[in-house]
């Protein structure tokens, strides 16, 4: 997974959390909210119904015999007109039922009237009122207490008591009253309501994300790009990282900028030795990360010395650009066959070089290779005789005449010397030998 497609998903992720969570809670609160609005429409039912009835009529039913009864009959007609006038779109009453105290015992409460019509859900006079599946045992009085709770005591918000008295005041009923969620209930239609806000916040946190993630992603991709060119050797490439992309990104991009600045720089110091040593000791002074130390030492080395025979002679006859381009050609080829049999060169000297074998590195077959570049040399001379334009004559001259090359091996005294200041005015070379 890639880092946009991951900020992405974070940001996304993150939005419909937090979205989610407060449109749960807002749902949690509004509906408990409206679940009291109900309760309370439902008491002021119960209240304006329990008004209407007569104590006397409630009292006297007792038991099933008495749904025969006509003042049964009329109490029921008259529960299920009062019901019915309740059945709308924005409210919904499902039954309406009298509770009276038990006989045997007056802190159970039993069935008195019940206006509903399915048989299986009826409940007839004497049938013992539960809640949560135990019978309710705090009597008339209890109910009647709680009956303004209008969040615990009742089964969620769907009922609701008032109480009916006689003439004395005393207690001799509660009515009960349930309703549901009407077609038209708020209560209904507050989880759609909640959830198109919701969907709108994340189709905009999705736009958002995408935004968000496109513009962060962008640099690094052009930072990537930097750096691969870089590890493939452009180290003239540059990291261009726009003001707004931020300022991390741009002091990323600098940062980049500089490290191909300081590879170049190294590449070039690199190219340039490479002249002069053999690639053996430069890859040693590269992974070491340091010159030498300013010291000397001693050490059985190979030299070797290598001139143009009669170049004097040779040289006075030419022109200035001639002499500079047969030198050029000459060390040319006889630095390549140096470097190819491990020696270092310690310098120049007019026509002829100086080359060391067995330093700065231990070289074991160090004669041997010196050895080998002498002959070599003398080869390559003949090849630069075919090869050489301009001056073909010249080095065919050079050719009749040949090369000296002549290789002394002994333990001498090496190191560096110089100024410790100015590390680049060094010379690494023999200082005596015997």
């Amino acid at each position: 997974m890639t880092y946009r497609t991951k900020l992405f998903a974070m940001l996304l992720a993150l939005v419909a959390a937090t979205g989610g969570l407060l449109t749960w809670a807002n749902y949690v609160k509004s509906t408990g909210l409206l679940q009291e609005e109900v309760h309370r429409k439902a008491r002021s039912i119960a209240s304006t119904t329990a008004a209407l009835l007569g104590p006397e009529v409630i009292k006297a039913t007792r038991g099933r015999s008495d749904e025969t009864r006509a003042e049964y009959q009329q109490l029921r007609a008259q529960l299920r007109a009062v019901r019915d006038a309740n059945r709308r779109e924005d409210v919904w009453v499902e039954r309406i039922f009298t509770l009276v105290p038990a006989a045997e015992n007056p802190n159970i409460v039993e069935y008195g009237v019940d206006t509903e019509e399915r048989f299986e859900y009826l409940h007839h006079p004497g049938d013992i009122y539960t809640r949560n599946g135990a019978p309710v045992s705090i009597g008339l009085d209890g109910i009647d207490r709680l009956a303004g709770n209008l969040k615990d005591f009742q089964a969620g918000y769907s009922s609701a008591f008032a109480p009916v008295r006689d003439r004395s005041g005393k207690l001799v009923a509660e009515l009960g009253v349930t309703l549901i969620p009407a077609p038209r209930s708020l209560l209904r239609e507050i989880g759609p309501d909640m959830l198109a806000p919701f969907a709108v916040t994340l189709a905009l946190a999705l736009l958002v994300a995408m935004i968000l993630s496109g513009q962060v992603s962008k640099p690094l991709y052009d930072l990537r790009r930097t750096i691969e060119a870089i590890g493939k050797g452009d180290f003239n490439v540059r990291a261009a990282t726009p003001a707004s992309s931020g300022k991390e990104f741009i002091e990323m991009g600098a940062a980049i900028s500089a490290m191909a600045v300081g590879l170049r720089e190294r590449d070039t110091i690199k190219r340039a030795f490479s002249g002069y040593i053999s690639r053996q000791v430069l890859d040693s002074i590269m992974v070491n990360g340091e010159l030498p130390a300013l010291k000397g030492e001693r050490r059985r080395i190979t030299v070797l010395f290598a001139d143009i025979r009669g170049f004097t002679t040779i040289s006075e006859a030419m022109q200035p650009e001639q002499v500079v381009e047969l030198l050029s050609e000459f060390f040319d080829r006889m630095v390549e066959v140096v470097l190819g049999n491990q020696g270092t060169i310690d310098k120049f000297l007019g026509d002829g070089m100086m080359v060391i074998f067995g330093a700065p590195l231990d070289d074991p077959y160090q004669e041997e290779h010196a050895v080998a570049a002498a002959l070599e040399m003398q080869k390559e001379l003949q090849t630069l005789c075919v090869d050489a334009k301009g001056i073909a004559d010249v080095v065919r001259q050079m050719a009749g005449r040949g090369t000296s090359a002549h290789a002394h091996g002994n333990r001498n005294q090496l190191g560096q010397r110089g100024s410790r200041e100015h590390r680049l005015r060094r010379a690494y070379g023999v200082h005596g030998y015997r």
